[in-house]
């Protein structure tokens, strides 16, 4: 599964507070594309819950939201 690192926590909190999103809000990240090469690109977004598809946790105090379609190309 994903881990966010103590870096990139702090990096994905400034961008919370950049966009004036509250303390409890979350980054979401979810599949944009796939190009047939097996390569996925995502985005990060933030967000006030997670959608309903979506694997939440929190890491380094941090709410993520994990689309589910990546859920098995970030475990691997």
């Amino acid at each position: 599964m994903l881990t966010v690192t103590k870096k990139a926590a702090d990096l994905l909190q400034a961008a919370k507070t950049a966009h004036g999103a509250p303390d409890d809000a979350g980054i979401r990240i979810r599949g944009v594309s796939a190009d047939g090469s097996g390569k996925i690109s995502v985005a990060f977004a933030v967000a006030s819950e997670p959608r309903p598809r979506d694997h939440a946790f929190e890491q380094e105090g941090l709410r993520i939201f994990v689309d589910d379609a990546l859920l098995e190309p970030l475990d691997g």
